[in-house]
Protein backbone atom coordinates (compact mmCIF):
# COMPACT_ATOMS: atom_id res chain seq x y z
CA UNK A 1 0.00 0.00 0.00
CA UNK A 2 0.85 3.17 -0.73
CA UNK A 3 3.02 5.27 2.17
CA UNK A 4 3.07 9.12 3.29
CA UNK A 5 6.13 10.59 4.19
CA UNK A 6 7.23 14.09 3.65
CA UNK A 7 10.49 15.66 5.51
CA UNK A 8 11.78 19.01 4.78
CA UNK A 9 15.57 19.89 6.20
CA UNK A 10 18.43 22.34 5.30
CA UNK A 11 21.63 22.22 3.92
CA UNK A 12 23.72 24.31 6.57
CA UNK A 13 27.42 25.23 6.48
CA UNK A 14 27.83 24.80 10.27
CA UNK A 15 27.27 21.29 10.09
CA UNK A 16 30.13 21.67 6.84
CA UNK A 17 27.43 21.27 4.01
CA UNK A 18 27.29 22.74 1.05
CA UNK A 19 24.26 23.15 -1.93
CA UNK A 20 26.89 22.17 -4.74
CA UNK A 21 27.76 18.93 -2.86
CA UNK A 22 24.16 18.48 -2.20
CA UNK A 23 23.03 19.13 -5.27
CA UNK A 24 26.09 16.84 -7.10
CA UNK A 25 24.84 13.92 -4.55
CA UNK A 26 21.53 13.63 -5.01
CA UNK A 27 21.18 14.04 -9.09
CA UNK A 28 24.27 11.91 -9.35
CA UNK A 29 26.19 15.06 -10.91
CA UNK A 30 29.77 16.71 -11.05
CA UNK A 31 29.93 19.42 -9.64
CA UNK A 32 33.07 22.42 -8.54
CA UNK A 33 32.50 24.40 -5.72
CA UNK A 34 33.78 27.56 -6.96
CA UNK A 35 33.97 28.75 -3.15
CA UNK A 36 36.45 26.38 -2.48
CA UNK A 37 37.43 25.13 -5.29
CA UNK A 38 36.28 21.67 -4.38
CA UNK A 39 35.24 19.17 -6.80
CA UNK A 40 32.09 16.55 -6.31
CA UNK A 41 32.49 13.97 -8.41
CA UNK A 42 28.87 11.38 -8.25
CA UNK A 43 28.74 10.87 -11.99
CA UNK A 44 29.36 7.17 -10.86
CA UNK A 45 26.68 6.81 -8.32
CA UNK A 46 23.74 4.41 -8.92
CA UNK A 47 19.99 4.41 -7.66
CA UNK A 48 19.09 7.62 -9.60
CA UNK A 49 16.41 7.34 -12.06
CA UNK A 50 16.69 11.44 -13.39
CA UNK A 51 16.78 14.55 -12.19
CA UNK A 52 15.53 18.24 -13.84
CA UNK A 53 15.55 21.78 -12.23
CA UNK A 54 12.51 23.87 -12.47
CA UNK A 55 12.66 27.80 -12.00
CA UNK A 56 10.51 30.77 -11.99
CA UNK A 57 9.64 32.29 -15.10
CA UNK A 58 12.25 34.87 -15.81
CA UNK A 59 14.94 33.24 -14.23
CA UNK A 60 16.01 30.48 -16.69
CA UNK A 61 19.57 30.99 -15.91
CA UNK A 62 18.88 28.87 -12.81
CA UNK A 63 18.02 25.87 -15.21
CA UNK A 64 22.03 25.18 -15.38
CA UNK A 65 22.65 23.40 -12.44
CA UNK A 66 26.33 24.44 -11.74
CA UNK A 67 25.46 28.38 -12.05
CA UNK A 68 22.53 27.32 -9.64
CA UNK A 69 24.36 26.38 -6.49
CA UNK A 70 27.28 28.41 -7.21
CA UNK A 71 24.86 31.06 -6.81
CA UNK A 72 23.45 29.93 -3.48
CA UNK A 73 27.33 29.48 -1.91
CA UNK A 74 28.60 32.71 -3.15
CA UNK A 75 25.75 34.75 -1.95
CA UNK A 76 25.77 33.84 1.41
CA UNK A 77 29.00 35.06 3.54
CA UNK A 78 28.02 33.96 7.27
CA UNK A 79 29.76 30.65 8.21
CA UNK A 80 26.36 29.57 9.99
CA UNK A 81 24.08 30.35 6.58
CA UNK A 82 21.55 27.92 5.35
CA UNK A 83 22.59 27.63 1.51
CA UNK A 84 19.68 25.18 0.80
CA UNK A 85 16.43 23.42 1.77
CA UNK A 86 15.41 19.86 0.80
CA UNK A 87 12.34 18.18 0.69
CA UNK A 88 12.40 14.03 0.63
CA UNK A 89 8.88 12.86 -1.06
CA UNK A 90 7.78 9.01 -1.10
CA UNK A 91 6.70 8.54 -4.10
CA UNK A 92 3.94 5.71 -4.72
CA UNK A 93 4.96 2.55 -5.32
CA UNK A 94 1.74 1.97 -7.63
CA UNK A 95 2.20 4.51 -10.22
CA UNK A 96 4.98 3.75 -13.06
CA UNK A 97 8.26 5.72 -13.60
CA UNK A 98 6.33 8.21 -15.58
CA UNK A 99 3.59 8.90 -13.01
CA UNK A 100 5.65 9.14 -10.49
CA UNK A 101 7.87 11.77 -11.90
CA UNK A 102 5.04 13.50 -12.91
CA UNK A 103 3.85 13.51 -9.79
CA UNK A 104 6.95 14.67 -8.29
CA UNK A 105 7.10 17.49 -10.78
CA UNK A 106 3.74 19.02 -9.95
CA UNK A 107 4.73 19.14 -6.16
CA UNK A 108 8.17 20.95 -7.06
CA UNK A 109 5.97 22.77 -9.85
CA UNK A 110 4.07 24.38 -6.30
CA UNK A 111 6.96 25.04 -4.20
CA UNK A 112 8.39 27.02 -6.58
CA UNK A 113 5.43 29.03 -7.21
CA UNK A 114 4.53 29.46 -3.90
CA UNK A 115 8.02 30.70 -2.77
CA UNK A 116 9.81 32.43 -5.66
CA UNK A 117 13.15 29.68 -5.43
CA UNK A 118 14.04 27.35 -8.42
CA UNK A 119 14.31 23.68 -7.27
CA UNK A 120 16.31 20.56 -8.02
CA UNK A 121 14.19 17.78 -8.14
CA UNK A 122 16.18 13.94 -8.30
CA UNK A 123 14.19 10.99 -8.38
CA UNK A 124 15.64 7.72 -6.85
CA UNK A 125 14.89 3.84 -6.91
CA UNK A 126 14.43 1.58 -4.38
CA UNK A 127 18.48 0.78 -2.62
CA UNK A 128 20.10 -3.09 -2.57
CA UNK A 129 18.68 -5.19 -0.25
CA UNK A 130 15.52 -2.77 0.73
CA UNK A 131 12.68 -2.34 0.13
CA UNK A 132 11.46 -2.43 -3.47
CA UNK A 133 8.58 -0.08 -3.15
CA UNK A 134 10.73 2.83 -1.49
CA UNK A 135 10.87 5.16 -4.59
CA UNK A 136 10.97 8.64 -3.27
CA UNK A 137 12.59 12.03 -4.42
CA UNK A 138 14.83 14.56 -3.26
CA UNK A 139 13.93 18.18 -4.11
CA UNK A 140 16.86 20.96 -3.41
CA UNK A 141 15.55 24.73 -3.35
CA UNK A 142 17.14 27.64 -2.72
CA UNK A 143 16.51 29.98 0.31
CA UNK A 144 16.30 33.31 -1.67
CA UNK A 145 13.94 34.24 -4.43
CA UNK A 146 15.16 33.49 -8.67
CA UNK A 147 15.39 36.75 -9.85
CA UNK A 148 15.72 37.40 -13.26
CA UNK A 149 19.87 38.43 -12.73
CA UNK A 150 20.50 36.21 -9.83
CA UNK A 151 19.03 35.27 -6.04
CA UNK A 152 17.38 38.01 -4.19
CA UNK A 153 15.64 37.86 -0.73
CA UNK A 154 15.70 35.06 1.69
CA UNK A 155 12.31 33.51 2.29
CA UNK A 156 12.06 33.12 6.05
CA UNK A 157 8.29 31.82 5.98
CA UNK A 158 9.63 28.32 7.18
CA UNK A 159 12.24 29.47 8.93
CA UNK A 160 10.16 31.80 11.59
CA UNK A 161 8.81 29.76 14.68
CA UNK A 162 5.46 31.22 14.51
CA UNK A 163 5.15 30.19 10.75
CA UNK A 164 7.40 27.21 9.87
CA UNK A 165 4.91 24.81 11.44
CA UNK A 166 1.67 25.67 9.66
CA UNK A 167 3.39 26.43 6.51
CA UNK A 168 5.03 22.91 6.62
CA UNK A 169 1.93 21.01 7.46
CA UNK A 170 0.15 22.97 4.72
CA UNK A 171 2.84 21.73 2.21
CA UNK A 172 2.10 17.99 3.57
CA UNK A 173 -1.60 18.32 3.10
CA UNK A 174 -0.75 19.38 -0.25
CA UNK A 175 1.16 16.09 -1.30
CA UNK A 176 -1.28 14.35 0.34
CA UNK A 177 -4.17 15.81 -2.43
CA UNK A 178 -1.63 15.15 -5.11
CA UNK A 179 -0.62 11.94 -4.14
CA UNK A 180 -4.32 10.73 -4.08
CA UNK A 181 -5.76 12.72 -7.05
CA UNK A 182 -2.42 10.74 -8.87
CA UNK A 183 -3.89 7.32 -7.69
CA UNK A 184 -7.56 8.00 -8.57
CA UNK A 185 -6.72 8.76 -12.08
CA UNK A 186 -4.63 6.19 -12.65
CA UNK A 187 -7.45 4.03 -10.67
CA UNK A 188 -5.54 2.70 -8.27
CA UNK A 189 -7.38 2.09 -4.83
CA UNK A 190 -4.47 3.31 -2.25
CA UNK A 191 -5.12 6.41 -0.75
CA UNK A 192 -2.20 8.53 1.54
CA UNK A 193 -3.31 10.98 4.66
CA UNK A 194 -0.85 13.41 5.91
CA UNK A 195 -2.41 13.03 9.49
CA UNK A 196 -0.87 11.03 12.46
CA UNK A 197 -2.98 7.96 13.35
CA UNK A 198 -4.58 10.04 16.25
CA UNK A 199 -5.26 12.44 14.43
CA UNK A 200 -7.45 10.31 12.01
CA UNK A 201 -9.01 8.12 14.71
CA UNK A 202 -7.00 5.06 13.94
CA UNK A 203 -6.62 3.18 17.02
CA UNK A 204 -3.49 1.56 15.94
CA UNK A 205 0.33 2.52 17.48
CA UNK A 206 2.73 4.13 14.86
CA UNK A 207 6.03 2.58 13.60
CA UNK A 208 9.17 4.45 14.26
CA UNK A 209 11.42 5.77 11.18
CA UNK A 210 14.50 3.60 11.20
CA UNK A 211 16.68 6.20 9.15
CA UNK A 212 19.36 5.04 6.86
CA UNK A 213 21.88 4.16 9.80
CA UNK A 214 19.37 1.57 11.70
CA UNK A 215 18.21 0.57 8.40
CA UNK A 216 22.06 -0.29 7.00
CA UNK A 217 22.71 -2.11 10.42
CA UNK A 218 19.56 -4.21 10.51
CA UNK A 219 20.04 -5.29 6.78
CA UNK A 220 23.54 -6.49 8.06
CA UNK A 221 22.28 -8.18 10.67
CA UNK A 222 19.56 -9.75 8.86
CA UNK A 223 22.38 -11.46 6.20
CA UNK A 224 24.34 -12.60 8.77
CA UNK A 225 21.37 -14.90 10.19
CA UNK A 226 20.65 -16.02 6.73
CA UNK A 227 24.02 -17.35 6.41
CA UNK A 228 24.07 -18.75 9.90
CA UNK A 229 20.71 -20.30 8.62
CA UNK A 230 19.01 -18.69 11.79
CA UNK A 231 15.74 -16.85 11.81
CA UNK A 232 16.14 -13.26 11.57
CA UNK A 233 15.38 -11.05 15.09
CA UNK A 234 15.26 -6.96 15.06
CA UNK A 235 18.49 -6.24 16.44
CA UNK A 236 18.32 -2.05 16.77
CA UNK A 237 16.34 -0.61 19.27
CA UNK A 238 13.80 1.06 16.50
CA UNK A 239 13.90 -1.90 14.79
CA UNK A 240 12.87 -4.29 18.35
CA UNK A 241 10.24 -1.65 19.11
CA UNK A 242 8.49 -1.67 15.89
CA UNK A 243 8.29 -5.06 15.95
CA UNK A 244 6.58 -4.87 19.69
CA UNK A 245 4.17 -2.22 18.23
CA UNK A 246 3.43 -4.55 15.68
CA UNK A 247 2.53 -7.30 17.48
CA UNK A 248 0.62 -5.14 19.76
CA UNK A 249 -1.68 -3.93 16.49
CA UNK A 250 -1.71 -7.51 15.33
CA UNK A 251 -2.85 -8.37 19.12
CA UNK A 252 -5.80 -5.96 18.95
CA UNK A 253 -6.85 -6.55 15.89
CA UNK A 254 -6.97 -10.66 16.68
CA UNK A 255 -9.00 -8.95 19.63
CA UNK A 256 -11.27 -7.11 17.07
CA UNK A 257 -11.94 -10.17 14.95
CA UNK A 258 -12.66 -12.80 18.03
CA UNK A 259 -15.13 -10.30 19.46
CA UNK A 260 -16.55 -9.53 15.61
CA UNK A 261 -17.02 -13.44 15.16
CA UNK A 262 -18.42 -14.14 18.77
CA UNK A 263 -21.04 -11.33 18.13
CA UNK A 264 -22.23 -12.86 14.63
CA UNK A 265 -21.91 -16.59 16.61
CA UNK A 266 -24.36 -15.29 19.50
CA UNK A 267 -26.45 -13.59 17.02
CA UNK A 268 -26.54 -16.69 14.76
CA UNK A 269 -27.61 -18.74 17.92
CA UNK A 270 -30.35 -16.43 18.75
CA UNK A 271 -32.13 -16.31 15.59
CA UNK A 272 -31.83 -20.03 15.47
CA UNK A 273 -33.42 -20.12 18.95
CA UNK A 274 -35.62 -17.46 17.89
CA UNK A 275 -36.63 -19.97 15.31
CA UNK A 276 -36.94 -22.95 17.72
CA UNK A 277 -38.71 -21.11 20.02
CA UNK A 278 -36.04 -21.77 22.79
CA UNK A 279 -36.06 -18.69 24.29
CA UNK A 280 -34.73 -19.49 27.67
CA UNK A 281 -31.36 -20.57 25.28
CA UNK A 282 -31.72 -17.43 23.43
CA UNK A 283 -31.21 -15.55 26.97
CA UNK A 284 -28.40 -17.63 28.09
CA UNK A 285 -26.58 -16.62 24.86
CA UNK A 286 -27.13 -13.10 25.24
CA UNK A 287 -25.85 -12.93 28.79
CA UNK A 288 -22.84 -15.03 27.55
CA UNK A 289 -21.91 -13.37 24.56
CA UNK A 290 -22.39 -9.72 26.69
CA UNK A 291 -20.14 -10.90 29.00
CA UNK A 292 -17.51 -12.17 26.79
CA UNK A 293 -17.72 -8.91 24.65
CA UNK A 294 -16.82 -6.39 27.72
CA UNK A 295 -14.32 -9.01 28.90
CA UNK A 296 -12.67 -8.16 25.74
CA UNK A 297 -13.57 -4.82 25.80
CA UNK A 298 -11.94 -5.22 28.79
CA UNK A 299 -8.64 -6.83 27.95
CA UNK A 300 -8.24 -4.03 24.84
CA UNK A 301 -8.46 -0.81 26.96
CA UNK A 302 -6.06 -2.23 29.17
CA UNK A 303 -3.88 -3.20 26.51
CA UNK A 304 -4.32 0.44 25.65
CA UNK A 305 -3.81 2.22 28.77
CA UNK A 306 -0.69 -0.04 29.07
CA UNK A 307 0.45 0.96 25.75
CA UNK A 308 -0.38 4.62 26.31
CA UNK A 309 1.87 4.42 29.89
CA UNK A 310 4.99 2.38 27.66
CA UNK A 311 4.61 4.79 24.81
CA UNK A 312 4.59 8.35 27.48
CA UNK A 313 7.25 6.53 29.17
CA UNK A 314 9.73 6.54 26.22
CA UNK A 315 8.50 10.05 25.06
CA UNK A 316 9.84 11.24 28.26
CA UNK A 317 12.93 9.46 28.12
CA UNK A 318 13.99 10.92 24.71
CA UNK A 319 13.22 14.31 25.43
CA UNK A 320 15.24 14.38 28.80
CA UNK A 321 18.04 12.19 26.73
CA UNK A 322 17.60 15.35 24.00
CA UNK A 323 17.57 17.68 26.60
CA UNK A 324 20.69 16.35 28.04
CA UNK A 325 22.91 16.17 25.19
CA UNK A 326 21.40 19.90 24.29
CA UNK A 327 22.92 20.99 27.50
CA UNK A 328 26.17 19.09 27.25
CA UNK A 329 26.74 20.26 23.34
CA UNK A 330 25.90 24.08 24.72
CA UNK A 331 28.52 23.77 27.60
CA UNK A 332 31.09 22.58 24.93
CA UNK A 333 30.55 25.25 22.67
CA UNK A 334 30.48 27.43 25.72
CA UNK A 335 33.76 26.35 26.75
CA UNK A 336 35.08 26.73 23.12
CA UNK A 337 33.89 30.40 23.02
CA UNK A 338 35.53 30.95 26.15
CA UNK A 339 38.84 29.52 24.79
CA UNK A 340 39.02 31.22 21.39
CA UNK A 341 37.72 35.13 22.85
CA UNK A 342 40.87 34.27 25.76
CA UNK A 343 43.27 33.82 23.03
CA UNK A 344 42.54 37.01 20.99
CA UNK A 345 43.85 40.72 21.78
CA UNK A 346 41.80 43.08 24.21
CA UNK A 347 40.80 45.00 21.54
CA UNK A 348 39.27 42.43 19.58
CA UNK A 349 37.58 40.41 22.11
CA UNK A 350 34.55 42.48 21.94
CA UNK A 351 34.11 42.84 18.32
CA UNK A 352 34.45 38.68 18.31
CA UNK A 353 31.58 39.01 21.55
CA UNK A 354 29.58 40.87 19.45
CA UNK A 355 29.54 39.16 16.38
CA UNK A 356 28.74 35.92 18.79
CA UNK A 357 25.84 38.04 20.88
CA UNK A 358 24.45 40.78 18.84
CA UNK A 359 22.60 43.20 20.90
CA UNK A 360 20.29 43.79 17.60
CA UNK A 361 17.17 42.33 18.36
CA UNK A 362 16.44 40.80 15.25
CA UNK A 363 20.03 39.79 14.56
CA UNK A 364 20.00 37.97 18.20
CA UNK A 365 16.80 36.30 17.73
CA UNK A 366 18.39 34.70 14.18
CA UNK A 367 21.55 34.05 16.16
CA UNK A 368 19.48 31.94 18.75
CA UNK A 369 17.65 29.96 16.17
CA UNK A 370 20.85 28.06 15.84
CA UNK A 371 21.43 27.82 19.33
CA UNK A 372 20.93 24.21 20.68
CA UNK A 373 18.74 26.09 23.65
CA UNK A 374 17.29 28.72 22.36
CA UNK A 375 17.30 32.17 22.97
CA UNK A 376 17.94 31.42 26.93
CA UNK A 377 20.95 29.20 26.10
CA UNK A 378 22.22 31.94 23.83
CA UNK A 379 21.72 34.78 27.25
CA UNK A 380 23.50 32.22 29.50
CA UNK A 381 26.24 31.63 27.33
CA UNK A 382 26.99 34.95 26.95
CA UNK A 383 26.59 35.36 30.51
CA UNK A 384 29.07 32.92 31.44
CA UNK A 385 31.39 33.53 28.87
CA UNK A 386 31.60 37.60 29.79
CA UNK A 387 32.24 36.72 33.35
CA UNK A 388 35.26 33.74 32.65
CA UNK A 389 36.48 36.99 30.58
CA UNK A 390 36.35 39.10 33.44
CA UNK A 391 38.73 36.80 35.62
CA UNK A 392 40.65 36.55 32.71
CA UNK A 393 41.02 40.44 32.46
CA UNK A 394 41.52 40.74 35.87
CA UNK A 395 44.35 37.70 36.18
CA UNK A 396 46.08 39.43 32.72
CA UNK A 397 45.88 42.71 34.81
CA UNK A 398 47.98 41.35 37.92
CA UNK A 399 50.52 39.84 36.01
CA UNK A 400 51.08 42.84 33.74
CA UNK A 401 50.96 44.81 37.51
CA UNK A 402 53.78 42.28 38.62
CA UNK A 403 56.14 42.68 35.35
CA UNK A 404 56.26 46.35 36.19
CA UNK A 405 57.32 46.00 39.86
CA UNK A 406 59.89 43.34 38.87
CA UNK A 407 62.75 46.07 38.49
CA UNK A 408 62.12 46.81 42.37
CA UNK A 409 63.15 43.55 43.12
CA UNK A 410 66.78 44.50 43.37
CA UNK A 411 66.91 46.16 46.66
CA UNK A 412 67.52 44.69 49.73
CA UNK A 413 67.78 45.60 53.45
CA UNK A 414 70.23 48.33 52.79
CA UNK A 415 68.13 50.84 50.51
CA UNK A 416 69.32 50.85 46.52
CA UNK A 417 71.96 48.23 45.39
CA UNK A 418 75.20 50.20 44.28
CA UNK A 419 76.40 50.47 40.95
CA UNK A 420 79.15 48.79 39.94
CA UNK A 421 80.49 52.66 38.16
CA UNK A 422 80.21 54.12 41.98
CA UNK A 423 77.92 56.83 40.79
CA UNK A 424 75.83 56.69 44.19
CA UNK A 425 74.48 60.32 43.77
Amino acid sequence: MAIFHLSVKTVSRSTGRSAVAAAAYRTGDTLTNERDGRQHDYANRTGVDGSFIIAPAGGEWANNRSSLWNAAEQIEKRSNSVTAREYVLALPAELDAKDRADLARSFASAVVERYGVAADVALHAPSAGGDDRNYHAHILTTTREVEPDGLGKKTRILDAAKTGGPEIESLRELWAMQCNEALERHQKPARIDHRSYERQGVDEIPTMHLGPTSTTMERRHQNEQEQKDEPYTPRTFKAQENARRCSLNDQVRDMVRDLAVTVREVAAHAIEAKKKGVHGLLNALRVKGKQEAEERVRRAEEARKLEETHRELLRQRAIREARERAVQEAKERMADIAKRVMRLASDAREKFLAEEYPSDPFSRVLKAQDHLLGTAGLDAEEKAVRAQLKVYQEQEKRQKTKRQQAPMQGCGRGGLARSRSRNYS
